[in-house]
Parts: C-alpha cells; sequence; structure tokens
C-alpha cells in the first residue's frame, strides 16, 4: 500500500522510456489513479513480491530466494 499523504518521504525523478510511459498512463486511467500514484503502488507491489532482477525477465521471488 503507498504511504499516507501525511507521511514523510522523499520525491525521485525519473526517465522512461515512451512506450513505459503510455503503459503507465493507460494503467493509471483504467484504474482511476494518477500516474504517480499508479507508479508508486506498482513499484511497491513489485518490491514486495521479488526481492531482486537480475535481468529483466529474470526474478527472485521475494523470501524463497528461487528464480519466478
Amino acid at each position: 500500500m503507498a504511504a499516507p499523504k501525511n507521511h514523510k518521504g522523499i520525491a525521485i525523478m525519473l526517465y522512461m522510456s515512451t512506450e513505459l510511459n503510455e503503459k503507465l498512463s493507460a494503467s493509471a486511467k483504467k484504474s482511476g489513479r494518477s500516474k504517480v500514484t499508479e507508479a508508486m503502488f506498482r513499484l511497491e507491489d513489485h518490491l514486495n513480491l521479488f526481492e531482486s532482477i537480475a535481468t529483466p525477465g529474470q526474478r527472485f521471488a521475494a523470501g524463497t530466494g528461487s528464480k519466478d
């Protein structure tokens, strides 16, 4: 779950490809969330599910130490 609005955190800037931006925009629109909120939810979910990414497509599930 994303941090509440009154929670102190940090801000980051990132650059993404046009294709990734389009996917994020479509996902945010479908969920009814802003792009920032959608990105936060997705990043948090991904980090909770996978502890490491060796290379794109090769993930290690959190807590198992085995590849997904």
